[in-house]
């Protein structure tokens, strides 16, 4: 696409896999999202999920097994600081690793330390969630920790993925959800602009009738566990990337990823004209400046849901 021909909407970002991991890859290098994700391990995870797996599992010192799954793990950052956690009071434990990007997948075993391998058994599944439900066996032992983080804003049908996730959950078992708060960020942004990135989107660049797979944020989360009757907690912490380059005059790499991975297309600055603007204006709303640089806050939620307990649902 030419940029004197603006006229069609650029494709989903979720087209191109390689595309989407080196826009993650800058827009992950340039924020904090990892940084105070980590914080809120060291500072709520042990509370909220491995004190409570204790309390309704008992904890490993009798050789007990702890089963995990994560679902759209990337390059293993947070999920490596869920581990080290658990690892404190479940000595051994096995790790499903379901992630679609085979650099992100290589990137996470890369961090693995030698105390990981020592308690942990991975299992790598190069592939999508719907690719991983398709070959599991029928019988498929229930886990006791699921993460999802990053996950549910590519599925198709909220409702259903929750409650497949929460089916695979051993009674005691934990689902640990982050997904962008709504109204803020990320969230003000897709819910402004709802057609950016679906695979329906109107050529025109119109708002109407688009897919929502991709913007689902922590309030349609909220509506489909209501809908679900699934109980859930909520926590949360805010995350801030550096994206002065969107705004500048100089078209750059830098600032086109940036772009890309904020608006889940692909070159979006080749988007039509006046939609381009508007969504560069909802962007800047969202942004704090720091002297000389534009910073992009979004807010996200953790949603913690447990499963009942046999003796809790007697």
């Amino acid at each position: 696409m030419s940029k004197s021909d603006k006229s069609a909407m650029p494709r989903p970002l979720s087209e191109d896999l390689a595309h989407y991991t080196k826009a993650f890859k800058y827009i992950a290098s340039v924020g904090d999202y990892f940084e105070v994700a980590q914080k809120w391990t060291e500072e709520t995870f042990y509370g909220h999920v491995v004190e409570k797996l204790v309390a309704n599992l008992g904890d490993g010192t009798d050789g007990k097994l702890l089963r995990v799954l994560g679902i759209g793990s990337g390059s293993g950052e947070l999920e490596l600081g869920f581990l080290n956690k658990l690892l404190t009071k479940f000595p051994k434990i096995q790790n499903c690793v379901v992630e679609p990007s085979e650099s992100l997948l290589k990137k996470y075993e890369a961090n693995i330390k030698p105390e990981h391998e020592t308690g942990i058994t991975f299992d790598w599944q190069n592939r999508t969630f719907d690719e991983f439900l398709e070959n599991q066996p029928e019988n498929s032992q229930k886990v006791h920790f699921i993460s999802a983080c990053n996950f549910l804003y590519y599925v198709k049908d909220l409702n259903e993925a929750l409650q497949t996730l929460y089916d695979m959950l051993a009674p005691g078992g934990i689902l640990l959800a982050i997904i962008t708060a709504d109204y803020t960020g990320y969230g003000k942004l897709w819910r402004t602009f709802p057609s950016l990135g679906c695979e329906t989107a109107p050529q025109d660049g119109s708002q109407d009738n688009a897919s929502p797979s991709h913007r689902i944020d922590a309030g349609y989360v909220r509506d489909a566990l209501r809908q679900l009757q699934i109980p859930y907690h909520e926590d949360g912490f805010a995350g801030n990337y550096k994206i002065t380059e969107c705004f500048s005059d100089e078209e750059s790499e830098e600032g086109n990823l940036a772009l890309d991975f904020l608006t889940h297309t692909i070159r979006f600055r080749d988007a039509p004209s006046d939609l381009f603007q508007q969504v560069l204006a909802c962007i800047k709303e969202s942004c704090v400046q720091r002297g000389d640089e534009r910073y992009f806050q979004s807010k996200n939620v953790c949603f913690l849901i447990t499963k009942p307990t046999e003796s809790a649902t007697q």
